[in-house]
């Protein structure tokens, strides 16, 4: 069983809430063309800021103020993403697109922040 990292709610400053999904609320469905890279490969301060594709499982998900975070796994490891869509599933395979960030949490000076993605679209299934 995986656990959320609380630190990392608390940093980008979200609020848990108790919701249902809207019904009407779909992710863009979009044709996409560049192969993802691997969670572990995103990792790297010059990563951020960009735009990077992801494929993988969801493996966890949780309604926060103004969204949902949901976290993807693949082989190489996990990673939050935050979307304003209602989140995928959990078990369901997914490609992604979205901007990798990085949420500084400083604690008594050490860092202990953490990367996550900012959702601008999602498929269903991987590209060809």
């Amino acid at each position: 069983m995986r656990f959320l990292n609380c630190g990392f709610v608390i940093g980008l400053g979200l609020m848990t809430l108790s919701c249902q999904p809207a019904a009407d609320t779909v992710a863009p469905i979009l044709s996409l063309t560049r192969p993802a890279v691997t969670i572990q490969s995103l990792r790297q301060p010059e990563r951020v800021e960009q735009s990077l594709p992801l494929s993988g499982e969801v493996i966890q998900r949780l309604a926060v103020l103004n969204g949902w975070l949901y976290q993807l796994e693949d082989d190489t490891g996990q990673i939050w993403i935050l979307t304003q869509q209602t989140a995928p599933a959990v078990g369901e395979q997914i490609y992604v697109e979205g901007v990798l960030r990085y949420e500084p949490i400083v604690i008594n000076g050490a860092d202990l922040g953490d990367y996550y993605l900012e959702e601008e679209q999602r498929d269903i299934s991987e590209p060809q």
